[in-house]
Formats: structure tokens, sequence, C-alpha cells
């Protein structure tokens, strides 16, 4: 080929037009590659794997948050449990009918009970049990029907007499059932005592009507906890279920909850009404204690799982706004990146096409300009 002789300004716009041309080369690979496909697609894969994700948490998100809101309703039904009991706390009292127990006649009551009993032998024993409390009552040698009258009269709340031609009778004032129980062979039964629950302790109206509230009330705890469940989980229940929420598709990043049984049981409330629990001021005394423990119990228990819920929602939250973000990026890479990518392929191409009509007039023999830029 022969010499070409090229000025100053055809060598700048010959090295633009080289410059444009692999500025080109590199715009239609990144177009004919898919690069920013196969990222666009990454992105999106991540936010499909969130979202079934956030499927689970929110899941567990419903779950925690109804046992949140079920404790805070028990806890509001103790409270009023609570102010039942106290309610009638200290009324008037009437209607208490003393229970008896009744043993064989004595003929003599100083003489000793193994001379006059059939079967009795020394240290022979049995159990008196009233009002919570058991007492053994043992019949040493050379101890006398008043001997055992005066031991029993020791038990506080009972009361006992005997005297000759007359049974050995036991009694309590309060209305109390009196259980006897053999111990130490049958020395209850030789002397004719078993267990009496003819009596009726004292009470009012008042009293019996608040015992019954309060029965409906710790039901109200169980029909609760019972409607807890939900998507057959119960974090309450008497045997509660647990959870695992993972945060992250690797499941490095998780929270663990385990559920507390809160129902009346669990949370050691008895029912009142079939014990007359509040015909005493103890025994409304003993109830008040049970609610204070199980409220204070249900606290912790309404701080714990309160804290899981706000996490999780926490979590929720960023999950869907990642999810956004995901997608977002996704759509940027595939409309805004592509369409721009294009728009500089073409500027690049026009100013391509320019250069080489500039340079076109600069030479007679177009051939060897063409030869120069071997642009095939």
């Amino acid at each position: 080929m022969a010499d070409i002789n090229i000025s100053l300004a055809t060598r700048t716009t010959l090295l633009q037009v080289q410059r444009a041309r692999v500025l080109i080369d590199r715009a239609a690979e990144r177009l004919s590659t898919g690069k920013t496909h196969f990222v666009a697609r990454s992105l999106t894969d991540r936010a499909r794997d969130l979202l079934g994700l956030k499927d689970k948490i929110s899941d567990a998100a419903t779950t925690v948050g109804a046992a949140v809101v079920a404790i805070d309703r028990i806890i509001a039904l103790v409270s009023q449990m609570r102010g039942v009991a106290v309610s009638v706390k200290g009324g008037a009292l009437s209607g208490a009918v003393p229970t008896t127990v009744t043993g064989n006649v004595v003929a003599n009551a100083g003489r000793v009970v193994t001379s006059e009993v059939h079967g009795a032998k020394n240290k022979d024993s049995f159990d008196i049990t009233h009002n919570g409390t058991t007492t053994t009552i043992v019949n040493k040698k050379n101890d006398t029907f008043n001997d055992l009258r005066d031991k029993i009269n020791a038990i506080s709340g009972l009361t006992a007499t005997v005297s000759n031609g007359n049974p050995l009778v036991i009694t309590a004032a309060d209305g109390q059932d009196i259980v006897i129980t053999n111990n130490v062979n049958d020395l209850a039964t030789d002397l004719g005592l078993a267990t009496s629950t003819n009596g009726s302790v004292a009470s009012s109206e008042l009293r019996q009507a608040a015992e019954a509230q309060f029965d409906r009330l710790r039901t109200q705890i169980d029909n609760l906890v019972n409607d807890t469940t939900i998507l057959g989980k119960n974090l309450l229940r008497a045997s509660p279920d647990s959870l695992t929420v993972k945060f992250n598709e690797s499941g490095s990043s998780t929270v663990a909850i385990f559920g507390v049984g809160s129902d009346a049981a669990a949370l050691a409330i008895s029912a009142v009404d079939s014990t007359d629990a509040f015909t005493t001021d103890a025994g409304i005394d003993a109830t008040v204690a049970q609610l204070d423990a199980a409220l204070t119990a249900l606290r912790v228990t309404r701080m714990t799982l309160g804290a899981h819920y706000t996490l999780i929602k926490t979590r929720l939250g960023f999950t869907e706004d990642l999810i956004t973000v995901l997608e977002e990026g996704s759509d940027r890479l595939i409309n805004v990146d592509l369409d721009a990518e294009s728009a500089t392929l073409l500027a690049l191409q026009t100013r391509h096409d320019m250069a080489l009509g500039v340079l076109s007039l600069s030479f007679d023999n177009r051939s060897s300009i063409f030869g120069l830029l071997t642009l095939g």
C-alpha cells in the first residue's frame, strides 16, 4: 500500500473513531452477554426466597401476638377474681352446724383403754384430719378414755367429751369435716370412731355468690387459653408449644420462643365453690395469695412474649422493606440500565459514523482510509 500522509486533525479524528469502536464493542458485549440480566435475576431470586420467609415470620407474629393479647385478658380476669374474693372478706357469717363423731359407749371413762376395748393394744393409733391439719392420736400404756379425750381436745378446733355410760364424742364447732383413719392397727375402729361429714360450715349468701362467680371466671381463663391456638400452635396451654423463627435464608439468625402454661391449673388457682373456700377469712386470704402469685407469673410471661413479639414485628418489617428494595433494584437493572446501554450504543454508533464521514472527506482514496482503520 502506498504511503498515506495524515494531518494532525485527521489523526485525531482517526483515534476518536478507534476509541468509539472499542466502546461500541463493549456496549454490544454487555447487551449480548446479559450480565445485567444475571444480576437482576439474582436480586429477584433472593426477593422470592425472602417472600417465603416473610410468610413464616408473619405466621409467628400472629401466633405470638395472639398469646400476648390472651395474657392481657387473663391478667384482667385474675385481677377481677381477686376483687371478688377481697370484697366478701370480713362479712357476717351464719348457719354453722357442728360436725360430730360418736364412738362406742364407754362403761367407765377412767379405766385403761386396752383393758376395756377388745383388740386395743399399747401404741395403737389413729389419725384425725380437720381443717387441713392431721394429728395422730397414740394409745400409750395405761392410757384411759379420759386420756384419749384430752389428747383430742388439744387439737385446735375440736372438742372431745366422754363420761361413764356415754360414748366418746368429737365435735367440730366450725362444721368442717372430721376425717378419721386407722394408723397403727385398728384403734379407731375398735373405739367405734369413723369419718363424719354431717356438719355445715358458716357462710352467707354473699360469700356463696362470690364463690360461684369466682369459679365462673376461673373457667373463662381455661376457655381463653384453649382459644389461643393459632395455626396449630398454642403458647399458653398446660403443655405449651414452642416456636423457632428464622429471620434469614441461611437460618443463621433465629429466635426460639418457649410457651408458658397459663391456664388455671398451671397458675395454681384453685376452685373455691366446691370447697367452700370463702367461708373463712383465712380461706379468702389463701385464695388471694394464689392470685397474687399468678399475677406475678403472668406479668413475667407478658414481658417475655411481648419482647419476642416486638422483635418479630421489627424483623417482619425489615424483611418486607428488603424485598421491596431487591425488587426495585432488579427492575432498575432490567428496565433503566438496559435502556441506558442501548442509548449509549446508539450514540457511539452515531459518533462513529459521523467520524467516518469526516475521514472520508479527507481522502480521495477511500479504500486507503478504510484500510488504515481495518474496520472490516
